[in-house]
């Protein structure tokens, strides 16, 4: 009866966990799966804005697929009675747009005042940007506040700034710093671009999206570019932090920023044998001792080093020191003996050794042949037992020859 019970409960239980695991399969969102999917931001880059008659009519619009699929986007924008717009990419009029997944871009809307208007009338004015995505079918919008005002506004012409103005990482690796140029003059401008860094560094610099080097780039006017400066460290640079200077200037003006990199340092060690042998004699039960140099070859320290033996079954390997601490970037090699004494019952042959150097994110490796020979007190046995061997047969040579 009990056991009747338990399978009862047992298929109970078996029937519950399968059905929630059918609800759990069929709790499947389409709708929510559909949202993710075509995900995107479409907005003005500033939605409130100051300018003065004679400033470049244009804005900056920032458009970002966070979707899990690529998308087509539509625009359309609402503007104040009388004004035109165009909306464009460097030099290319948009109606739409492809972006694939988790990419972005930068777009520009150009203003045109009303007929009969050569800048921009006083007063203020609202646009609206609507964005449509194509796979998706949804929409956002974003509104921009402009007013226009008299006088002038106190700004530099110039501007050179990045998001990102620290970066850390090894000192054999490369770092990419993205650059922001704004011209805020009336006039386009050739941006010429330059960087001091510490002695023996490599520096770069490449336009957005793009894999060549450039010196200089052409900034229209009221717009933005972005560069990106990409710094190779000196070799074996030691950790610590290092600061690059970046300039961009052009006839009427000039900026200048300053990055960071912060080196970690890199973790690299070496270790050899004495004259590079690799290879050892030793005798059954009796130790050896082979000599091992370690050198720290990176740019950071070790701050301890210890060591492993892989041998064969009853060998003794011992180090001496058992370990090393705060082996500094290029000092002296560390000198250490390896004591290896082979298992009494080990047979006469080739075996295998291999040693590991273990450090800070760091290590070397070395493999040794040992080749084992019987012992001294064996050696002289087998020579006793020939000598006996050999006088036997002389003695029955000599019998025999009498007869």
């Amino acid at each position: 009866m009990n056991k009747s019970v338990f399978l009862l409960l047992t298929a109970l239980v078996w029937f519950m966990s399968a059905e929630s695991s059918v609800q759990a399969q069929t709790s499947f969102n389409p709708a929510a799966y559909m949202t993710r999917s075509y995900d995107f931001e479409a907005s003005f880059t500033y939605p409130g804005l100051v300018l003065v008659p004679d400033d470049p009519p244009e804005l900056d619009i920032t458009l970002i697929n966070r979707g899990l699929e690529g998308d087509v986007f539509r625009f359309e924008v609402e503007a104040p009675e009388g004004w035109t717009t165009e909306l464009r990419r460097f030099n290319n009029v948009l109606t739409a747009i492809y972006l694939s997944s988790e990419d972005s871009t930068s777009l520009t809307l150009s203003l045109t005042p009303p007929e009969g208007q050569a800048v921009l009338p006083l007063g203020k004015y609202a646009f609206t940007l609507r964005t449509t995505s194509l796979a998706g079918e949804k929409t956002r919008e974003s509104r921009l506040n402009l007013e226009v005002v008299s006088g002038k506004i106190s700004r530099d012409s110039l501007v050179l700034s990045t998001s990102y103005p620290e970066i850390a990482g090894p000192s054999d690796g490369r770092f990419s710093f993205s650059l922001d140029i704004r011209n805020n003059s009336a006039e386009d401008a050739l941006i010429n671009l330059s960087a001091e860094t510490p002695r023996g560094w490599d520096f770069a610099f490449k336009p957005g999206y793009e894999d060549k080097q450039i010196s200089s780039i052409h900034v229209p006017k009221g717009q933005n570019r972005s560069v990106s400066l990409d710094v190779a460290p000196a070799f074996q640079a030691e950790a610590g932090s290092y600061q690059v200077k970046v300039r961009a200037e052009e006839a009427n003006a000039s900026a200048e920023t300053t990055v960071t990199v912060n080196l970690s340092g890199t973790y690299k060690i070496r270790a050899v044998s004495a004259n590079d042998l690799l290879s050892a004699s030793a005798e059954v039960g009796r130790p050896v001792s082979v000599t091992l140099f370690v050198v720290n070859e990176g740019s950071a320290s070790q701050r301890e080093l210890t060591f492993l033996a892989v041998k064969p079954d009853d060998w003794e390997v011992t180090f001496t020191p058992a370990s090393v601490v705060n082996l500094e970037p290029r000092s002296n090699p560390v000198q250490v003996e390896m004591t290896i004494t082979p298992a009494a019952n080990a047979l006469v042959g080739d075996y295998g050794l291999g040693v590991s150097v273990q450090g800070e994110k760091a290590q070397s490796a070395l493999d040794f042949r040992i080749s084992v020979r019987a012992g001294s007190a064996w050696t002289w046995l087998g020579v006793l037992l020939i000598v006996m061997a050999v006088s036997a047969l002389a003695l029955v040579f000599l019998r025999l020859g009498r007869r």
